[in-house]
């Protein structure tokens, strides 16, 4: 009875853990399915669908893109990146570098719109000459440096300014909106208001607007609302303006295999957001200069924009051929001079045989006294060589040695057989 009791509870246990083992194999597939997800804080000043979007992208990707939840109306999308509320945001090309931050993707051109109330100004200033009421939409950093801009050189500024918010007691007099050119949203345009170019505050400077704001901005350029491109009034005719990059912004935290994917689908699927997004993707271009950007580029987005360039062999591939070929030539040169070494020493070691040959051959004649010492001239120079030539003491001189010591051997055996009997 006890060893059924016995095997029962084993049995009940390997079911047990059978059990867990699948629903841990379950789990983890549900964990592995998962698609993962980026945050984005969308654009204040241009709405986005941030839900169509994301259907392309998860079907294009697998990336799930979610509208960051903690987003508040004048929240910076700089913060929400940085304290990580966001994994994407657009940003102004204008912002200061904050360490930590990567470019994704030149997106669009927003362009300040100036304009002011039709009758807040007589000749150059307000009527009861008192601080004008400046609003800036959406708290956009391109227009604080625009105003500043204004400021600093023009006579229609210089009483002063007050900043006006919704809330604030009456209306503003100049009101700044920096976003794309987009005829269909004009929701931010106020009634009475009228578009004006930039040198409405300074006609005599109306060149600085043109050509030499990019030398103290450089991340600003000069554009142009074509006429009639609103339905507003002050467009019945072409208006000079500033505008900025508006740059797709991510974390460098955010792994480089979702920046990567994220950018190759906004490239080789542009026509297809374009088509959910106008404004926002319409213009998007892998053609940006780096040395302009407020950022570094992210990893992934640099492994993708950079996906088509030469390695490192391919780049250098002829200066590699060159390196290849001297050093072929200097071991060619290394071995052949080394040939010509061995090949020296031993013609150097051949005359010292030819030398102990030909007294062999003399020894006859000249006695054993004069053989033995013509013999250790020889040897003694041959050492003196093999020091100051420094030869090798290889098998050629071995060689010579033995011939040398057969000499002596026979020259003192002949010199024993003929000696006198005692």
């Amino acid at each position: 009875m006890s060893q059924l009791a016995a095997g029962t509870t084993f049995a009940r246990r390997v079911k047990c853990l059978s059990f867990g083992c699948v629903l841990l194999l379950l789990l983890g597939t549900t964990t592995q399915a998962a698609p993962p997800v980026l945050r984005m804080h969308p654009p204040e000043a241009q709405p986005m669908d941030v839900l169509g979007l994301s259907r392309i992208f998860e079907e294009e990707t697998g990336i799930r893109l979610e509208r960051d939840l903690s987003v508040a109306p004048g929240d910076d999308p700089v913060e929400s990146l940085l304290d990580g509320s966001a994994d994407l945001a657009v940003v102004e090309n204008t912002r200061l570098f904050q360490d930590g931050l990567r470019v994704v993707l030149n997106l669009y051109q927003a362009v300040v719109h100036l304009s002011v109330r039709q009758d807040a100004f007589e000749g150059d200033g307000r009527e009861d000459g008192q601080p004008l009421r400046l609003e800036i939409l959406h708290s956009s950093h391109t227009a604080e440096l625009i105003v500043e801009l204004l400021r600093e050189r023009s006579d229609g500024l210089a009483i002063g300014y007050t900043r006006w918010r919704d809330g604030d007691p009456g209306e503003p007099d100049v009101q700044l909106y920096v976003g794309p050119i987009n005829p269909k949203r004009t929701d931010w345009f106020r009634e009475g208001f009228t578009l004006v170019p930039l040198s409405r505050f300074d006609p005599a400077g109306a060149e600085f607007y043109i050509d030499g704001i990019r030398y103290l901005v450089p991340q600003l350029q000069t554009t142009r609302i074509p006429a009639l491109t609103y339905n507003l009034p002050g467009n019945e005719e072409g208006i000079e303006a500033l505008a900025v990059d508006m740059l797709l912004v991510s974390h460098r935290r955010v792994d480089a295999s979702l920046i990567y994917a994220l950018t190759q689908m906004l490239v080789e699927q542009k026509p297809r957001v374009a088509a959910t997004e106008p404004a926002l993707f319409r213009w998007l271009t892998m053609d940006f200069s780096g040395d302009l950007l407020a950022y570094p580029l992210h990893r992934g987005a640099r492994q993708y924009l950079e996906r088509d360039e030469p390695g490192f062999l391919e780049r250098y591939a002829e200066t590699l051929n060159f390196l290849v070929y001297i050093a072929v030539l200097l071991v060619t040169g290394v071995l052949a001079f080394g040939r010509w070494r061995a090949r020296r020493r031993k013609d150097r070691i051949d005359g010292f045989y030819q030398r102990v040959l030909a007294l062999r051959t003399e020894s006859p004649s000249l006695g054993v006294d004069d053989t033995l010492e013509a013999l250790e001239v020889i040897e003694r120079d041959a050492f003196d060589a093999l020091i100051s030539e420094r030869l090798a003491a290889d098998d050629s001189f071995r060689i010579f040695m033995e011939l040398a010591t057969a000499l002596r051997r026979d020259v003192t055996k002949v010199a024993g057989s003929t000696a006198p009997d005692q």
